[in-house]
């Protein structure tokens, strides 16, 4: 089994573009197999406090990049491989821009299992409220500095939560998941609305 930990950096979140897609793949004792971070052209307006607070890359440097769409074929054998479980921290919003971008593209959508780092640690430390990554980090003494908004960064610091929580519990990931269930499904589905072309980028 291995561990695909993703996340996204979108563009517009009322739009729900993506930015940029960064991934940590691991082995099943988060052994690491390789990692990314995807840069891509969303092809939209951009939100201007994402472009001030949050991106770690310029606007420059992504509009010369290809699309979601050509990106699609990778991100989709990184998302459907079947020896690979899915996993992310919140991950909700991540399927959000995931199912955004390709209902957009009329592309089918992405059916994959996933788990949620997030919803592990919130039944592990028994917390009412959604614990953040950094306060994670910090419930956990990871002590590894976070480069937050940068994709890859966050999917390692995703990795690193989850490889702690199975340290403490003397655990495997599988084994947290049985016992703790954080786990849900990504339906694939085909958009059949052919007729918007997603519109030429806008630089505010």
């Amino acid at each position: 089994m291995k561990y695909l930990f993703f996340d996204i950096e979108g563009a517009c979140p009322k739009l729900s573009t993506i930015a940029t897609f960064g991934y940590v793949l691991t082995d099943e004792n988060f052994g690491l197999i390789s990692r990314e971070d995807i840069l891509m052209n969303p092809n939209s307006k951009y939100d201007w406090y994402v472009v001030k607070k949050l991106l770690s890359y310029t606007k420059a440097q992504l509009d010369k990049e290809p699309t979601f769409k050509f990106h699609y074929p990778k991100i989709k054998e990184l998302l459907e491989d079947k020896d690979t479980l899915v996993c992310g921290f919140s991950i909700s919003n991540d399927l959000k821009y995931l199912n955004g971008e390709c209902k957009r593209y009329s592309l089918p959508s992405f059916d994959f299992d996933y788990m949620d780092v997030q919803t592990l640690t919130d039944k592990i430390f028994e917390s009412k409220n959604q614990i953040g990554i950094e306060r994670a980090y910090s419930l956990l003494g990871i002590e590894d500095e976070i480069l937050l908004h940068r994709s890859d960064e966050d999917a390692f610091a995703a990795m690193k939560v989850a490889k702690k929580l199975c340290s403490i519990k003397d655990s495997s990931l599988s084994e947290l998941i049985s016992r703790y269930p954080c786990t849900g499904r990504n339906f694939s589905y085909a958009h059949k609305d052919t007729t918007h072309t997603p519109a030429d980028p806008i630089i505010i």
